[in-house]
């Protein structure tokens, strides 16, 4: 066996130990952080707020910047289809669900967190009505503005955020007086 031949064994068996490596250990090791990753932004207390600064717009009528903004927050495996209405500022965000599978206080927290990063990130957005299967809810800007203490555009900073309104929705108490001071029905 010449040389040459041991280099090419050596590089081939090099090569293989190389791919085993890579989908034995490090793709296995990707897939698991980003399937965790992906767990916490289904729960407005671990959800990556910072990530959703790239959806900030001064307009509503920005459809493909609303639907995106919706489809990274909490609930967005359940999302089925949106309505603009304009005339008083209002997105639909419409769910194929009954509110009724989800215990309370979770989904009193998504919504209230939903809506929050919605009139934080789009400057003139109003009210979002949330369409479930056998319920609905509206949250208006206004309330939300009462009950965070400010402008929802001064929330953009993570650490504001995290003070002012993920802080204010960990105990079940502070969801339902939070749910019950931003929701009109």
């Amino acid at each position: 066996m010449t040389g040459k031949n041991k280099w090419i064994i050596a590089l081939v068996m090099l090569g293989i130990f190389g791919v085993i490596v890579v989908e034995g250990v490090v793709n296995p090791r990707i897939e698991a952080k980003q399937a965790q990753y992906e767990a916490e932004q289904q729960d407005p207390l671990t959800h990556d707020f910072a990530a959703l600064a790239k959806y900030r717009s001064a307009y509503m009528g920005d459809f493909s910047n609303l639907s995106h903004l919706n489809q990274t927050l909490p609930l967005n495996d359940q999302l089925n289809g949106y309505q603009l209405y304009p005339e008083t500022f209002t997105a639909q965000i419409k769910y194929r669900m009954n509110a009724s599978d989800m215990k309370p206080e979770e989904l009193e927290r998504i919504l209230v967190y939903n809506a929050a990063a919605n009139f934080v990130w789009i400057d003139n957005l109003e009210h979002v009505l949330y369409t479930f299967e056998d319920i609905q809810y509206t949250l208006s800007r206004e309330a939300a503005q009462q009950w965070a203490g400010t402008e929802m555009k001064t929330l953009q900073e993570p650490d504001k955020w995290d003070a002012t309104v993920r802080k204010k929705l960990v105990e079940p108490a502070q969801v339902k007086e939070a749910f019950s001071q931003i929701v009109y029905n």
